[in-house]
């Protein structure tokens, strides 16, 4: 029938080789290493969630030199605003001072941390208004309408930059003076709290900082894939494009539609945020859970299955790759082992 499936799960490759369980390479991930052995490697320069998601729905935008981040904050506002050029997204975050910049660390989920996140959100809000309108979309998850400023479109998602300097997207900041000194002007409220304060007197890391993201433009989006994906921003973005979106745990009844699109990004907050999940059995769980029935559909209905991780490749299985029995097993280590070579 041809088309194809393309699985987007960022932080594959970044996995921890020395923390992966002994002999998990063996017969526990089936699918990924027929997919690692017998798909054809193709040169990527995708490697922000943004960048992915822009080669896999819009892959001529995502070559030019201008491409910016996604429209996720235009896709959450509700009702939809007159002006979606002045809307971002943001969380509130911790930046770690290092020796030549500073590190983007993510504040944990918790109950407290939740609770403190509200009390200086809602008093940044309350000083700020004259700036900017600010509402919740969900637990540590908010949205910004700027007044009189357009949004930024050069900050990547959120968990592409967490445990990454923040220097590069400050200095391109500074090419729009008006948003970088109201940034500032917020920075400095932020770590003048007295709520901060107790923070650092319970050993916690003061909340000192925003990343803000989603202030991209529409993508040039012509096909319609079926979109499955279990994270809420996104999924509105696929429902802005007027994608037929659908759960991750649904991928076991894939159609035989043209195109499909997957989308799993736990093993990117397992990576980024510190979530309690073992490495090794979230693999297994990808594997048999969205791998195998993916690859099922690939053969069954004659599909390319590509596989983009925000690697420096990404891997593509054509219907006509079992064939090629002559090559070598090449699992998940060996090229885990390629990057960990200095």
């Amino acid at each position: 029938m041809g088309g194809t499936i393309q699985l987007v799960l960022p932080g594959l490759f970044d996995l921890p080789l020395g923390e992966l369980e002994p002999g998990l390479q063996g017969d526990q991930l089936p699918a990924l290493n027929r997919l690692l052995r017998f798909a054809t490697p193709r040169r990527n320069g995708a490697f922000s969630i943004d960048a992915i998601l822009q080669a896999a729905l819009a892959p001529e935008a995502s070559t030019r030199p201008a491409a910016k981040g996604l429209p996720l904050a235009q896709a959450v506002a509700s009702p939809q605003p007159d002006e979606p050029h002045r809307l971002l997204l943001f969380r509130a975050v911790h930046l770690q001072p290092d020796l030549y910049s500073a590190i983007v660390v993510p504040i944990p989920e918790s109950t407290e941390n939740l609770n403190d996140i509200d009390i200086i959100i809602n008093d940044l809000r309350v000083l700020f208004n004259v700036d900017c309108d600010i509402s919740t979309v969900a637990d540590g998850l908010f949205l910004m309408r700027l007044r009189e400023i357009d949004a930024p479109t050069h900050y990547p998602h959120i968990l592409s930059v967490l445990g990454k300097a923040a220097n590069p997207y400050i200095e391109q900041s500074r090419a729009t003076l008006p948003w970088y000194k109201l940034l500032n002007e917020m920075q400095m409220f932020l770590h003048q709290h007295p709520l901060n304060q107790g923070r650092v007197a319970r050993g916690l890391r003061p909340i000192n900082s925003l990343w803000c993201w989603g202030g991209g433009t529409q993508l040039p989006v012509v096909a319609r894939p079926a979109w499955y994906c279990d994270d809420l921003v996104l999924n509105r973005f696929a429902e802005s494009l007027q994608l037929a979106t659908a759960p991750l745990r649904s991928v076991a009844g894939l159609s035989a539609k043209d195109d499909v699109v997957v989308v799993d990004l736990r093993l990117m907050e397992l990576l980024k945020t510190g979530i309690a999940a073992e490495p090794g059995e979230l693999l297994r769980e990808i594997d048999a859970g969205i791998l195998q029935p993916l690859s099922s559909a690939a053969r069954r209905d004659r599909k390319s299955l590509r596989l983009r991780a925000g690697y420096e490749l990404d891997f593509e299985l054509t219907p006509l790759a079992g064939l090629k029995f002559w090559r070598r097993p090449r699992g998940l280590d060996t090229w885990l082992a390629r990057r960990e070579d200095p």
